[in-house]
């Protein structure tokens, strides 16, 4: 990966919550990085701390949470250092975010088209009819039918999926240079689901785009991502080309991860499941958080891995694959 190539670089991010009960150690030190126009899934359970990565990325953290340590380096700049003034412009123009509900990320009071021409008006400094012309361009672009017309419809009067496709149209119009979608299809049904999907990486490909899929479901980056990362309790556990972690899994909990999905040739199969549950993050067990589920786990995992190299374009953290 050349250096030319990667617009987004984690470096040891941190991001806790400070609550009565102790500090919930939501992100702990990740690190990954993403090139120009690659789609990469972040996957793991409920409370790995995915959207907390997303959200920490963009600066979206309120307390008690906070950003504690390490860099977000986007083209070149550590956003974390970013005065928030600048990041507010960021945002909606070189950096843009799909939330998991389309319900809520549009307001009820509001027209789509008005919620549209705001955006293009504060960030391109379009005229009102300029920035009317634009909305209705997106509109077709992610497929509403009618599309000057439904400019004047309240999010009420569109579908879960029509909503969802508004939310995309709003992140993509500034053409952002990275796109961080938390859960972007959780509300919708399969057949939708996949429409948005393949809907935004359109997008993302024709504009150079580089995006984040926050994830939960193993077989959806195996079908629309190029690379994964794998996040448990906090930590990236696993990380490398869509080929590299679907075919040859190297931490365990990976591999728990992929044996759970249904197979078409397998219907007799009785799907796998990883017992136990993620430990509280407030009180992790020392070195390996996956100790007390991992049916290989040692002695020496009492000591917590790194993420190393287990192959070209590949890494793990786990003893037993990548001794030193």
């Amino acid at each position: 990966m050349s250096g030319a190539d990667v617009i987004l670089e984690i470096k040891g991010l941190k991001t806790h919550f400070f609550t009565r009960r102790g500090v919930v150690k939501a992100v702990d030190g990740v690190d990954f990085s993403l090139r120009r126009g690659e789609v990469m899934g972040l996957v793991g359970e409920s409370g790995a701390g995915k959207s907390i990565t997303g959200f920490s990325i963009l600066r979206l953290i309120d307390e008690p949470g906070r950003i504690v340590d390490g860099e977000v380096i986007f083209e070149g700049r550590d956003l974390l250092t970013v005065p928030e003034a600048e990041m507010r412009r960021l945002r909606g123009d070189r950096l843009a975010m799909v939330f998991q509900d389309p319900q809520t990320s549009l307001d009820p009071v509001f027209t789509v088209g008005s919620q549209i021409v705001e955006s293009l008006v504060f960030h391109q400094s379009l005229s009102p009819s300029q920035a009317g012309s634009r909305a209705a361009e997106l509109l077709r672009a992610v497929g509403i039918p009618d599309a000057e017309k439904r400019l004047a419809a309240y999010p009420h009067q569109f579908s879960g999926g029509m909503r969802q496709r508004v939310v995309v149209a709003i992140a993509m119009a500034q053409n952002p240079a990275l796109l961080v979608a938390d859960e972007p299809t959780t509300a919708l049904d399969v057949t939708i689901q996949a429409q948005v999907l393949t809907l935004m990486r359109r997008l993302v490909r024709n504009h150079g785009t580089a995006m984040i899929l926050i994830t939960h479901n193993m077989a959806l980056v195996g079908q629309f991502c190029d690379s994964i990362a794998v996040m448990y309790a906090g930590q990236l556990i696993e990380h490398g080309t869509k080929e590299k972690v679907i075919r040859d899994p190297q931490h365990p909990y990976t591999q728990g991860l992929i044996r759970s999905i249904p197979g078409r040739q397998e219907r007799c199969r009785r799907l796998d499941q990883i017992p136990g549950m993620m430990p509280n993050l407030i009180d992790l067990p020392p070195g390996c958080p996956f100790r007390p589920r991992c049916p290989s786990a040692g002695g020496d995992c009492v000591q917590r891995p790194l993420l190393r190299p287990v192959g070209l374009d590949h890494q793990a953290a786990c003893w037993r694959r990548n001794r030193p």
